[in-house]
Formats: C-alpha cells, structure tokens, sequence
C-alpha cells in the first residue's frame, strides 16, 4: 500500500503584473523553475504542474513522505529560493488520476 502523501500548491507572484511583463532574469528564473519540476516529476515527486490563469498562479501536486520534505522542495524551488514567488500549500487525497500520455 502506498503511503506517499499529496499536497497541492499554488505559486503566486509577488507583483502586480506577473507574468505579462517578466523581465530577463525573471524568465531565466523561470527557466530554472521549469528543469528544477521537470526532475521533480522524474523522480515521481511532482504528479502535476502548470499555469493557471484569471486569476493567474501555478499549480502543484507533490508525492512526498512527508509535510517535511514538501516544504523543503518548495523552499529550493528557484522562483520561491530566489523571491519571485511565495507558495500556498495543503495536504490532499488524490482519489482519481487520469493517465495524460
């Protein structure tokens, strides 16, 4: 039995105006944003990720051991180590999972 546990998050830019208007280091952050989830996901850490808009945020699913260790894959996630996001987080259930090839 799987005893992993599921959060979800959602990303949340810290200004007025993201992410119409990012500047270059903005996009080179994301940049790192976007290889950092996609070894998540590799590793089976990340079920799913991706933008959300009106209202605009990113959205997360973790499978993790633990609260512990989400909250320390969010704290080295670059756009919230390097101040571009802040993050909301909370435990789920995920029941259903459509296979998306």
């Amino acid at each position: 039995m799987d005893k992993k546990q599921h959060y979800f998050l959602r990303l949340l830019g810290k200004r007025p105006g993201w992410p119409e208007d990012m500047t270059p280091a903005e996009e080179e952050i994301m940049a790192e944003h976007f290889e950092y989830l996609k070894k998540l996901v590799a590793e089976k850490r990340v079920v799913m990720a991706g933008p959300v808009w009106k209202p605009t945020f990113g959205l997360m699913i973790l499978r993790v051991d633990s609260e512990a260790e989400a909250r320390d894959i969010m704290r080295n996630e670059p756009s919230v180590s390097k101040g571009l996001h802040t993050y909301e987080m909370q435990p789920m259930i995920l029941s259903l999972l459509m296979d998306n090839p």
